[in-house]
């Protein structure tokens, strides 16, 4: 392996690494809503978006759709950053299209904040990652192996 093939690699293994770091946040993003489970419910009372009798059932309703929807998102990055370590170029143009269907999703729902701030960072991490002259070349050269 030259020294060129060896930093494409590398560069498709950290993009890959990047990838499944976000997918790790999202499932910790979901982790620690649930474990805030009390504080989020007298959150929801004490600023008039329920009321007490119906409190729980806003609230779980709320972290059940939080739960599919950023558990769903961290399987599609786990899946995307193995088929594109494994040579498959597409998988950039799905990293790209989930992204930005999550960040678009995750900003219409709850406006900018910490947890939007930190996935734009890790998305576009990944993406400037994935999308490196060095990855292509070793997309490239997986390509005209097979």
């Amino acid at each position: 392996m030259n020294k060129d093939s060896a930093a494409s690699a590398k560069s498709v293994r950290t993009a890959v690494a990047v990838w499944l770091a976000l997918a790790t946040f999202c499932t910790l993003d979901v982790l620690i809503t649930w474990l805030e489970h009390a504080r989020l419910r007298q959150a929801v009372v004490d600023q008039g978006l329920a009321t007490p009798d119906n409190v729980d059932a806003v609230l779980d309703r709320a972290l059940w759709q939080k739960t599919v929807f950023q558990l769903v998102f961290a399987v599609a990055y786990i899946l995307l950053a193995l088929l594109l370590r494994r040579g498959h170029a597409w998988t950039r143009v799905a990293l790209i299209t989930v992204s930005v269907f999550q960040v678009f999703m995750l900003f219409t729902w709850g406006g900018l904040g910490p947890v939007l701030i930190l996935i734009l960072v890790l998305a576009t991490g990944g993406l400037m990652l994935t999308w490196r002259q060095a990855t292509t070349d070793w997309l490239a050269s997986v390509r005209d192996e097979r």
